[in-house]
């Protein structure tokens, strides 16, 4: 049972106050102490330290749904004046404790992905808009300025119109409709945001309405991985009515959290953000509005509905004004949601035969033009987001972003110019490559033990990088006197499910449209994952199909379409024509798609 807290206050652990945590029920309480930050509470018995801690205010990394096989989550407690390094989402609370965690443990600065640039191209016409009117014109025909308000909205006038020194009022217009008044002149702030739930990450880009320029970016992880790193254990989760409240508060907090950090920065933002736009996957869609996911995770995998959702800031609990419109772009079939709608909306709207790969936590697939689409969606993670992997880890400080073997020496970046705490996924897949260029593995995915790679290379220094760690092959990518830095034998398996997934899907949906690699005008790889890898690596590997053209990054063309449709109006009918115009195809019921998994399982290999 998870411990509740009431309230909680830093302080110093001399004068520390004790905050009564607990769910009222009468249960054996302990007292917590988290010794970096301060903090002092009771929790109930039996509750686990990933819970205490989430709590608390610090959510680790529960990649593997507090299953315990991931190994993120380890926290140093000490218990009885013992210390020991526990994982934190199995270890429960059996009597006082001090848990011992740094700001590496919960704090994680994602790397902020700009909306990039593409060939579609759009003009500033939002269908928000501001206007102001004096109070004298208002008085001669207020009537007519009225027009077609609902009753929430004539309620508020009438109690504007009727204050003292009122000079005028500014009416906020979608779609050239009255949606809200402001008292006097508030034209000066307007604003929107486009929004990309990722089933990992969220962005956030604030946008001035009155001139279309980005204001800034925030980004931050969702908050329901605490719940677990995949949809499925979201959907499962979900599928109750106490679960689906869970979700839903918590992909809010995410997004509350990122707007009341723009609200520091941005004057006014907080009661001027009148237009949110939001896009993700099926499964993200559901758990934002509390609809019940149940039947996603079920073949055939339907949704509530796949048409737009819409509401207004009062129908949820986002800090936004009450009257703020909120859009929620259509989904696309199966797992295929208003993620992919905004991508191919980025994607332009020429008519030539395109391949786009979303890659992120899930793989969208989409192949087809402007007449129409077919999409997909495979699993193309959690190995290439540092999922599954010994020291894999999300692209945040401290992640091994690129690798390169040169002359015999391991050469990396870390994101952050940090030292090394783990690799992220565009690291995986540079390190994979070129382990294979330089026969550490072989194309079936073994890796060569220091003795067989000594009989190929007697004189390479890679050598003293293959080494047996408990019982299987490894290769060093970072070591010092505290700490080692490998990839693993079971890791190189990870990564080949995860290729094999993601090529395979290409080559289906392809063949299913009658198309072969050769046939694509214009392959695009989007996604914040997609936009940092080594297309070349990526290839090399196989990780997408050989003869396609060459590849473009979009990258996040979720966030890009979004923000698109929050800039546009006259993007809503490309992207009716988007939704319409696109089949869903289940890659789970598809023969071929078994068979090229099977084919595709090993590395390619082969230069590109």
């Amino acid at each position: 049972m998870a411990a509740v807290l009431i309230r909680m206050k830093r302080m110093n652990v001399s004068d520390a106050k004790i905050i009564i945590a607990g769910t009222g029920m009468k249960m054996k309480k302990y007292h917590v102490n988290f010794i970096n930050q301060n903090i002092v509470l009771e929790a109930e018995e039996n509750s686990t330290v990933a819970e205490i801690c989430e709590q608390a205010g610090f959510p680790l990394d529960l990649v593997c749904s507090g299953k315990g096989t991931c190994g993120k989550c380890r926290v140093e407690i000490e218990e009885n004046g013992k210390k020991e390094v526990v994982l934190a989402c199995q270890a429960r609370l059996s009597g006082p404790i001090n848990i011992y965690i740094g700001e590496n443990d919960y704090s994680k600065k994602h790397q902020i992905l700009e909306c990039m640039e593409t060939e579609e191209k759009f003009n500033f016409d939002p269908a928000l808009k501001k206007t102001y009117v004096d109070i004298k014109d208002l008085k001669k025909q207020q009537g007519e300025f009225l027009r077609g308000c609902d009753l929430k909205t004539l309620r508020k006038f009438s109690s504007l119109i009727n204050e003292k020194g009122i000079k005028g009022v500014t009416f906020v217009l979608y779609e050239d409709k009255i949606i809200d008044v402001q008292k006097n002149n508030t034209t000066e702030f307007l604003y929107g945001a486009a929004v990309d739930i990722g089933t990992t990450t969220v962005v956030m880009y604030i946008y001035d309405m009155n001139t279309g320029k980005l204001v800034k970016s925030y980004s931050g992880s969702n908050s329901q991985s605490s719940v677990g790193a995949d949809v499925i254990s979201r959907i499962f989760k979900g599928s109750s009515n106490d679960g689906i409240e869970e979700l839903s508060g918590k992909i809010i907090n995410t997004l509350n959290n990122l707007a009341d950090k723009a609200n520091i920065e941005v004057p006014f933002l907080a009661d001027n953000m009148y237009n949110i736009i939001l896009c993700g996957n099926s499964a993200m869609q559901h758990l934002f509005f509390k609809l019940r996911p149940d039947r996603l995770g079920i073949s055939p995998f339907t949704s509530i509905t796949m048409d737009f959702v819409e509401c207004y800031g009062e129908d949820i609990d986002l800090n936004c004004p009450d009257r703020c419109k909120i859009i929620f772009l259509p989904l696309l079939g199966g797992f295929v949601g208003g993620d992919t709608t905004a991508v191919l909306l980025a994607a332009g709207n020429k008519d030539n035969f395109k391949l786009i790969v979303d890659l992120g936590t899930n793989g969208e697939i989409a192949a087809g033009s402007k007449k129409g689409y077919l999409v997909s969606s495979t699993a193309c993670g959690p190995a290439l987001e540092g999922g599954n992997i010994k020291f894999g880890m999300r692209g945040t400080v401290g992640a091994v972003e690129h690798f390169k073997i040169e002359n015999d020496e391991c050469l990396f970046n870390v994101i952050g110019d940090a030292e090394p705490d783990g690799i992220c996924g565009s690291g995986i897949i540079d390190i994979t490559a070129e382990m294979l260029r330089n026969n550490i593995i072989d194309n079936t995915g073994k890796m060569l033990t220091s003795h067989e790679y000594k009989e190929l290379n007697p004189e390479s220094s890679i050598l003293g990088k293959l080494r047996t760690i408990d019982g299987e092959n490894c290769f060093i990518i970072y070591e010092n006197n505290e700490k080692k830095i490998f990839i693993t034998q079971k890791d190189i398996r990870q990564v080949q499910l995860a290729k094999s997934s993601i090529c395979s899907g290409c080559m289906s949906v392809l063949k299913t449209l009658g198309k072969n690699p050769e046939d694509v005008d214009e392959a695009v790889v989007a996604g914040a994952f997609g936009s940092y890898i080594n297309i070349n690596n990526a290839l090399y590997m196989g990780l997408l199909p050989h003869g396609l053209p060459e590849i473009k990054l979009l990258g996040n063309g979720a966030g890009k379409g979004a923000s698109m449709f929050l800039l546009d109006r006259k993007m809503r009918k490309i992207c009716n024509n988007i939704a319409e115009g696109t089949s869903h195809y289940e890659l789970a019921d598809d023969n071929y798609f078994s068979g090229e998994y099977i084919k595709n399982i090993n590395f390619i290999g082969e230069n590109c």
